[in-house]
């Protein structure tokens, strides 16, 4: 019953899609017997985008949380492997496919040299999901994540999970898992309630998914039938407490769950008892919601904001028929002469389009070493007062004793391990503070002044080109409509935004935005978009001082004659170690946070310049197309003319039906 309700969500969601991929389709054929070659160019972006668009659920959770038993659970099926070690080296995308297929992608190269995909066999994926026991060996892996295709019942509905690498172990996992937070439409985050809610998790989840935008996130706490009966309530307020505030849906996204139960429920379904398992799991329940969340709320905009694109097209239509109707009527030599005689407008179109590209260019030149020096100071407070202050009141949890049963050496090892992992988590923590109330704050205000600034330029610039539009239809400016006016404003505002948006975000959602609501909703999406990019770096660069060498423990295996002096070395070495390594890596690391800033601005730039240059080869494209279809004589011109009539019929058909399918979408 749970699966043929989640199966009707999903269903439904891809009516609708398709109902708005052949309104997409007929809308570009329209565009096509307008020759508006930009705008159709853009609209089949858009068509393929939709077409290929699916549900993407990154599952998350620190190691010994059972993720891939969960995993494996929602799959109905052993995809993955799940041992009681750390399993997961790289990414796993599960899609829908048959028969089962198994694609391996290697990282790309220094070289640039793109290597093509490997097919494996699927009983030999292990080979080369599983970690190896040496870190060097993880730093040298080749693969950058595996696809499988597999032919599931929750993928055949369009949903994609990525199974991502443990949290809390090698840096270079959580980095990978970084990539992901700005393109996936639900995180889960799985936790166990035998360890619910540690430090490690809760900065985790604050620093890197609620500081990047991330508000629905759902919570699994695994294994509530391992706590007893008498205790279970107790666990559950406790995670009320600690996550209901993490998430914009409080209560209900925690769920506690059975996932082994679930999985063996549904690998041997014919058996009452382990059927029964599948009931009391919790799991079918979470299903129903996550479906719920993800045909709604993310199944709204993946419609409502492509239709929305599509209204743009439409009113783009209207706006060229009469254009294209006068011109038609309008005798051939009269034309060459206005086309003639704004050549020198275009150019002037050109110029001032290459002005405003060029202050783009020089405000992102302006910004760059602003964001360096600013990251070089957080970075230069971390080693010289905050390090210190964190260690001299740091006390060790687990410290070295000589009479405990173990060798001095794998104690030092451990200390040197917790005193390694609570600076990484410290110094993470202060970045994201870094980011909130210092970088964000002024990236916000130098975007907000820049997009002022290209409002008011796009502005100018489409009165030059409705000026040059009704001079080569009418012969006069002076004759110039309102209405037409606005329209074409509103057009190519949107357009920028949009483009903007698709280039920053690689999909329609923040271009949208930006297209709908305007820059200031852009901005919302932008900044941690950016956050996004920086935190990645960041952390990546993290990595030498965080990866303590053998020859520090050594040292200090040599010198371990007290207990007190042994463990207070041990906080001296680690924190000599990062403090040193933070001064010398300091400069590259601030270097590549400004480099992802302006990274992602010259984005902008890229999409102000794309669509200028558009709207100028609009007017080209629309004279060229006239001129061509009067020189083949008057009887074609009268069949243009009468085509013109179907082509309004034909957009009313499409608006109507495109307005019907919001309305549809809006509510549910």
């Amino acid at each position: 019953m749970v699966q043929t309700t989640t199966h009707a969500q999903f269903d439904l969601f891809q009516q609708r899609r398709r109902t708005l991929v052949a309104l997409i389709q007929r809308q570009l054929e329209v565009l096509d017997s307008l020759d508006m070659k930009g705008p159709q160019e853009t609209l089949h972006k858009l068509k393929t985008r939709v077409q290929a668009d699916s549900f993407k659920v990154l599952v998350l959770g620190e190691f010994k949380r059972g993720k891939s038993t969960f995993i494996n659970a929602m799959l109905g099926a052993e995809v993955l492997p799940a041992y009681a070690k750390p399993c997961t080296a790289i990414i796993n995308e599960v899609k829908w496919g048959e028969p089962k297929r198994a694609l391996l992608h290697y990282t790309n190269s220094t070289d640039n040299g793109a290597k093509p995909a490997k097919e494996i066999p699927v009983e030999k994926i292990e080979e080369y999901v599983v970690i190896k026991d040496n870190v060097g060996e993880i730093k040298e892996n080749p693969y950058e994540k595996l696809e499988l295709f597999w032919p599931l019942e929750i993928c055949k509905d369009g949903v994609e999970i990525i199974d991502s690498p443990g949290l809390n172990e090698h840096e270079i996992r959580q980095k990978v898992t970084m990539d992901y937070l700005s393109t996936v439409d639900a995180i889960l985050f799985v936790l166990s309630c035998e360890v619910l809610c540690s430090q490690s998790e809760l900065n985790f989840i604050d620093n890197n998914l609620i500081s990047m935008g991330h508000e629905d996130i759902f919570f699994i706490c695994n294994r509530i039938n391992q706590i007893r009966d008498k205790e279970r309530e107790s666990i559950k307020e406790h995670a009320f407490s600690k996550l209901a505030s993490l998430t914009k849906r409080g209560k209900e996204s925690i769920f506690f769950i059975d996932a082994l139960g679930a999985l063996e429920g549904r690998l041997e379904p014919n058996k009452p008892d382990e059927q029964q398992r599948l009931n009391q799991s919790g799991v079918p329940e979470l299903e129903v919601e996550l479906a719920t969340f993800l045909t709604t709320q993310k199944g709204r905009l993946k419609i409502l904001q492509p239709a929305k694109e599509v209204k743009g097209a439409i009113r783009e239509a209207r706006r060229i028929i009469p254009e294209r109707e006068t011109l038609l009527r309008t005798d051939l030599k009269t034309i060459e002469e206005r086309y003639e005689a704004a050549q020198e407008p275009l150019r002037l179109l050109e110029l001032e389009r290459h002005q405003i590209v060029t202050r783009v260019s020089n405000f992102i030149a302006d910004t760059k070493p602003s964001v360096h020096q600013k990251a070089q100071q957080f970075y230069q407070e971390l080693s010289e007062t905050k390090i210190t202050q964190w260690m001299a009141e740091y006390q060790i949890q687990e410290p070295v004793k000589f009479l405990k049963l173990e060798w001095v050496t794998t104690q030092i090892e451990k200390v040197v391990e917790e005193v390694k992992n609570y600076l990484a988590q410290r110094i993470e923590t202060e970045f994201a503070t870094w980011q909130s109330s210092e970088l964000q704050p002024f990236l916000n205000d130098r975007l907000q002044s820049l997009m002022l600034e290209l409002d008011q330029r796009a502005e100018a610039f489409v009165k030059n080109v409705e000026d040059l539009r009704v001079d080569l239809i009418a012969g006069t400016s002076a004759s110039q409509g309102t209405i037409i006016y606005q329209e074409a404003k509103v057009s190519l505002l949107e357009r920028v935004l949009a483009t903007a948006g698709g280039f920053l975000f690689g999909d329609a959602v923040s271009g949208v935005i930006g297209a709908v609501f305007g820059y200031q909703e852009m901005l919302k999406s932008l900044i941690p978009q950016i956050g996004i990019m920086v935190a990645t770096y960041a952390f990546a660069g993290l990595n030498p001082f965080i990866l303590i060498p053998a020859i520090v423990i050594g040292g200090l295996v040599q010198g371990a004659w007290k207990v007190q002096s042994t463990n207070d070395k041990i906080k001296a070495a680690v924190t000599e170690k990062f403090i040193n390594q933070i001064r010398t890596d300091s400069y590259q690391i601030s270097d590549g946070i400004s480099n992802s800033v302006v990274q992602q601005i010259g984005k902008i730039k890229d999409a102000v310049d794309q669509e200028l240059g558009q709207e100028i080869q609009n007017i080209r494209d629309q004279v060229d197309s006239i001129l061509e279809e009067k020189q083949k004589g008057q009887e074609n011109v009268e069949q243009k003319l009468h085509e013109l009539v179907s082509i309004r019929k034909n957009l009313d058909a499409i608006d109507s039906e495109l307005d019907e399918l919001i309305a549809q979408v809006a509510t549910m």
